[in-house]
């Protein structure tokens, strides 16, 4: 099931502008430049992003959107997109786990 949400979001990110392997965080995102780490909504959850498991730029316009399915610590899984004309994240669906792997 995929559940429509269309709600602005406060994310905590990396944001890189060059390539760096960080092997002292964990974190081998040698070919991305934003990786979210967390978000929170409106009503104050805070979510912890356990894995990226697909990331895509769009363009809209002169506007880039990077979209991001991530699941949380919670095993949630979400769509979320950083519109990078207004510099705003907005978390677009929540799915379910079989949506994504059957």
């Amino acid at each position: 099931m995929q559940t429509l949400i269309q709600e602005k979001i406060n994310v905590n990110a990396i944001y890189r502008g060059f390539k760096d392997d960080d092997e002292s965080m964990g974190r081998d995102w040698t070919h991305k430049r934003i990786e979210p780490l967390s978000f929170k909504r409106a009503n104050k959850k805070i979510f912890e992003i356990a894995q990226i498991r697909k990331s895509y730029a769009a363009r809209k316009g002169d506007t880039l959107h990077v979209h991001f399915v991530v699941r949380t610590t919670e095993d949630r899984f979400f769509e979320m997109v950083y519109d990078s004309g207004k510099i705003t994240w907005i978390l677009l669906y929540e799915f379910d786990d079989e949506l994504l792997f059957n």
